[in-house]
């Protein structure tokens, strides 16, 4: 059930990818208004599928073309992807690309990349940040 305050997963506007967000408003048990936990962007609920910014063809008969469907990978699959027992946050590790992570507020992530000057940015459920490493 969808209820304000909660996550969906929605195409967002601004990013022009799927990504979850934050449920601002719900009609009828359907979320109408969203926000991207990424940009943080306020908009219409779309769904959870890709929008084509390509000119649709039109259909012998004035019908709508059918539409690929876009893989939606949720943030669950993606950690049980990454190998090895999880490692707690501290600014004074090394992490490396792949590795798990457990941050005392932030909860379990991944390091997705691994910045000049001491950075890595590691995803979360709830959003990508940027954080200290190699400090140590």
């Amino acid at each position: 059930m969808v209820k304000v305050g909660g996550e969906v997963d929605a195409f967002c506007t601004k990013c022009e990818l799927t990504l979850a967000h934050t449920v601002h408003a719900v009609v009828g048990g359907q979320p109408v208004k969203v926000e991207c936990n990424t940009c943080h962007g306020v908009h219409r609920y779309r769904g959870a599928t890709a929008r084509s910014s390509a000119p649709r063809a039109a259909g012998a008969r004035g019908e709508k073309p059918a539409r690929p469907k876009a893989e939606v990978v949720g943030f669950d699959d993606l950690l049980a992807a990454r190998k090895g027992t999880p490692r707690p946050y501290s600014p004074k590790q090394t992490f490396a690309v792949d590795e798990v992570v457990d941050h005392p507020l932030f909860g379990r992530g991944f390091v997705s990349a691994v910045r000049d000057g001491g950075k890595v940015e590691i995803t979360f459920r709830s959003d990508v940040k940027l954080l200290i490493h190699g400090r140590g």
